[in-house]
């Protein structure tokens, strides 16, 4: 399993669409499968002309330009109607589950924050919501989450404050996910490891980087690319 991952676009179109350009051409041939861990849109620079709706709809369309099965969960930036267009294009992947390639994949979008920002589900809900996406997931799954687990390396802000999810970091040592796939915190891009799972953040698209993700066997190989 190879996939490409495109993190916290932030409605910045213009340069999704220039590393898309110039994304190495063998990691999309490839590419089993494209994923978007959230942030599509930013609720406070979105050009006067366009809502963030209209924004989202061209990033999604972009990104399904590379012909690939694609999964997406909503940033907290992102609107709540996100989630129909998601679900129009069958990529929805929040409070879901789906298996591609024998591998399950399951999605849980937002962050709670202190901005008040759009999507932000409280830590009861996404501890229920996780529960109730575990049970019964007994193989190896990828969890694919916008806010990373606390008190890790992919949650620290340049303060050196963790500002992670607790529920998702108690799903994480409990579910043991081969690997779980973050954003939201943007200088904390790089990998981690809680227990056996893989932690990973690509950074943002809008500094011009995505990420490679390589799963064989137990074995995952993440990378983050530069272009």
């Amino acid at each position: 399993m190879k996939m490409i991952v495109f993190a916290d676009v932030h409605g910045d179109f213009d340069t999704l669409s220039s590393v898309l350009e110039k994304i190495s051409k063998n990691d999309v041939e490839e590419a089993d499968l494209v994923v978007c861990p959230g942030d599509f849109t930013d609720m406070f620079s979105t050009p006067e002309e366009f809502s963030q709706m209209d924004i989202a709809d061209m990033v999604l369309q972009r990104l399904m330009s590379l012909g690939k099965p694609l999964l997406c969960i909503p940033g907290n930036h992102d609107p709540y109607e996100i989630l129909n267009e998601f679900d129009e294009f069958g990529v929805n992947l929040h409070n879901k589950t789906k298996t591609i390639n024998n591998i399950k994949f399951v999605g849980w979008g937002g962050a709670a924050t202190p901005f008040d920002t759009i999507f932000e589900p409280p830590e009861p809900e996404t501890k229920e919501a996780l529960e109730t996406l575990g049970e019964g997931i007994d193989s190896k799954f990828v969890l694919i989450i916008h806010n990373p687990p606390k008190d890790t390396k992919v949650d620290m802000v340049s303060s050196g404050e963790h500002v992670g999810s607790q529920a998702i970091r108690d799903f994480v040592a409990e579910k043991q996910p081969i690997l779980a796939v973050s954003a939201h915190i943007h200088e904390a891009t790089g990998t981690d490891k809680l227990g056996k799972t893989t932690l990973f953040n690509p950074g943002p698209v809008f500094n011009r980087q995505y990420g490679v993700v390589e799963i064989k066997g137990n074995n995952v190989n993440c990378r983050i690319k530069k272009v």
